[in-house]
């Protein structure tokens, strides 16, 4: 089985989308996150806990989820947070634990507590530019966002609806990554 999604997180410059794409095979029952650097364990780690703790029924398999390299620059390193989610919905759609039938067509962001809360982007002002720029009229008309909220110009799969039967699991938005007049940096110590 494999599957591929976009997904996207919002940097200095701009939004950058990214190709996430995975497969699960038989052999020694294992998840491995490629292409996020430094930060693959501990993603890794973060969607195993999240798994383990809800007790989802995971099938002995050997699942490996990658982010295609040449389509993410590894400055941005801070910014790919918002790639877990995806990651998640990847992992969880290898091992049928979430009920849609394909993710080819699917865009999503969003970063992971280990509490369960899922947290996601209020989409920025910037948005549809990237999106116009970054897809073709036809990708564009196919594509659905997975999200909290519904954005006007995307078809729109509600997140907590989609994951809804998953134990434990509480979603956000996060607007302060959105279009506000209050700059980030200013809460960071």
């Amino acid at each position: 089985m494999e599957t591929q999604l976009k997904a996207f997180y919002k940097t200095p410059q701009g939004i950058k989308f990214v190709t996430i794409f995975g497969y699960a095979t038989k052999g020694v029952p294992s998840l491995e996150i490629n292409g996020v650097g430094k930060l693959s364990k501990n993603i890794k780690e973060k969607i195993i806990y999240m798994t383990r703790i809800r007790k989802l029924n995971v099938p002995m398999r050997r699942f490996v989820i990658c982010l295609d390299l040449n389509e993410v620059n590894m400055h941005d390193a801070h910014h790919l947070k918002w790639l877990e989610f995806p990651l998640l919905l990847s992992y969880w759609y290898l091992c049928n634990l979430i009920p849609i039938k394909k993710l080819d067509n699917c865009i999503a962001a969003g970063w992971l507590k280990t509490n369960g809360e899922i947290i996601q982007m209020g989409l920025p002002n910037s948005f549809l530019d990237a999106f116009k720029a970054n897809f073709n009229p036809i990708e564009q008309k196919n594509l659905m966002l997975i999200n909290l909220t519904y954005f006007q110009y995307v078809k729109t799969i509600d997140s907590s609806l989609l994951l809804e039967h998953i134990p434990k699991l509480k979603f956000r938005l996060d607007y302060m990554e959105s279009s506000s007049a209050i700059p980030t940096n200013s809460f960071i110590a």
